[in-house]
């Protein structure tokens, strides 16, 4: 019975159930991840996951479709839970600058310990080191690139030191944005899947004000999107992929639950040393 039991969920091809980590306990937050084991035949690839929600929401559970998605394709995935600065607030533009930022650096720091804790148990974790990716979507997209390029590095060295050497084959952006260019380099680029809309109301496509906010708001805060950051990229000849969604908005930032088959092309790419090259594909809207 317990055979056939088993023989039917294979065949049905349900995703094994999560396995829910804590990685850290700071003051009141329990932060952990939801770890994913490839369903089938493992690629030996990794990615942990970083969600959206302003830095005032969202949950690592709303990511299981994505999670599931990969896994079918042999993927081994981690979904993080950070800590929301201002939840129960608004990350808009009556909303202070330093506050926005701050709430950014939190997210950052609570990723960065999770990378920390997810690389220093590789086997116990499935993971090879070699072969290890990082995303995220909206609020967890501008976590991902500020980590790659970090602003908040000097002030921390003991927890951003681990960062000098090399921690990520690449990285897939879904609607995010950095807020500082210069700390971008060519040894420094990380190889990146971009997805975003032209017409995003919240995080900018090129280079604007976060949400668009007037410069004598009290939240305004410049952003460099996927275009920008894509231009310079070229400019250096590093691997970059942009998906340029016209005219389409902030509902890009969800599309890593449907774009399977493009994020799946770029990760093996990567991984296996092809290379991505440097290419923007620009996809009309229907």
């Amino acid at each position: 019975m317990r055979f056939l039991l088993s023989a039917l969920l294979l065949c049905s091809g349900i995703v094994q159930a999560q396995t829910r980590i804590t990685y850290g306990v700071k003051d009141t937050d329990t932060l952990y991840m939801d770890h994913y084991q490839p369903e089938g035949r493992a690629n030996g690839m990794s990615i942990m996951f970083i969600h959206g929600g302003a830095f005032t929401g969202g949950d690592p559970v709303n990511q299981r479709p994505f999670a599931e998605g990969m896994c079918k394709r042999g993927y081994n995935i981690f979904v993080i839970s950070y800590r929301l600065y201002l939840k129960g607030k608004d990350f808009g533009c009556n909303t202070e600058t330093s506050e926005k930022l701050k709430a950014i650096r939190t997210a950052v720091d609570d990723a960065a310990d999770a990378v920390r804790y997810i690389l220093e148990r590789p086997a116990a974790l499935g993971v090879d080191t070699g072969k290890f990716f990082i995303a995220g979507s909206s609020a967890g997209a501008e976590t991902v690139l500020q980590l790659l390029y970090n602003p908040f590095a000097v002030s921390d060295p003991a927890r951003y030191d681990y960062f000098k050497r090399p921690r990520f084959r690449g990285a897939m952006v879904f609607a995010g944005a950095l807020i500082d260019m210069n700390t971008m380099r060519q040894d420094n680029w990380v190889p990146t899947l971009f997805m975003h809309g032209t017409k995003d109301q919240l995080v900018p496509f090129g280079t604007a004000a976060h949400r668009f906010c007037r410069a004598n708001s009290l939240g305004w805060l410049m952003m460099f999107g996927a275009k920008t950051i894509y231009e310079q990229a070229k400019v250096w000849k590093k691997p970059v992929v942009l998906y340029t969604y016209t005219d389409r908005g902030h509902e890009v930032s969800n599309y890593m639950f449907r774009e399977f088959d493009k994020m799946d092309v770029f990760l093996k790419s990567v991984a296996e040393g092809r290379g991505p090259g440097v290419k923007e594909v620009v996809i009309p809207k229907e």
